[in-house]
């Protein structure tokens, strides 16, 4: 990054203080949330969801813009404790400097409507293209069929003299 939130570090030396989550029985926890992919379609000004699951099964919930289809995006995932990270939390209005230990580390995938995706939307032109060349292949096994006419067959071959038993 180059200005943004970096551009806030002076060189001097700060006051550092241990936030709550180092109490013997922390009341808040902070977690961090790792996602393979967001997309453009997510409306950043309005809230989401997260539920825990069974398991610790994660999903997150964002509504769309409007006129997006889905209407949200839904991440899948998992959750695991955090042993040894913290996360510096720096006040810039107050000038404090804050450690706090990290509880979980979630992350989480993209998924996808049921049907939506490139792979299976291939998958079904091809079963619809298999479905055609069977009811095509069908009708043909169907169609009446006639042996050609005796002056349009083969001449005879030895191999005929022989099957029929009369060689010499």
């Amino acid at each position: 990054m180059n200005g943004g939130a970096l551009s806030h570090f002076d060189h001097k030396e700060h006051l550092l203080k241990l936030g709550s989550s180092f109490d013997r029985q922390p009341k808040c926890g902070f977690h961090t949330i790792r996602y393979d992919f967001k997309p453009a379609s997510i409306d950043t000004a309005c809230e989401g969801d997260l539920e825990v699951g069974k398991g610790e099964q994660i999903t997150i919930t964002f509504p769309n813009i409007e006129g997006s289809t889905p209407p949200v995006s839904v991440f899948k995932g998992s959750k695991r404790p955090y042993l040894k990270e913290c996360v510096l939390i720096v006040n810039h209005d107050t000038g404090e400097y804050r450690l706090e230990k990290l509880s979980s580390n979630i992350t989480v995938k993209k998924t996808r409507a049921e049907g939506s995706s490139k792979i299976q939307s291939l998958l079904d032109q091809q079963t619809n293209r298999l479905g055609q060349q069977m009811r095509l292949n069908a009708r043909a096994s169907f169609a009446p069929k006639s042996s050609p006419p005796k002056e349009k067959m083969s001449p005879a071959s030895q191999m005929d003299d022989i099957e029929r038993g009369t060689w010499c």
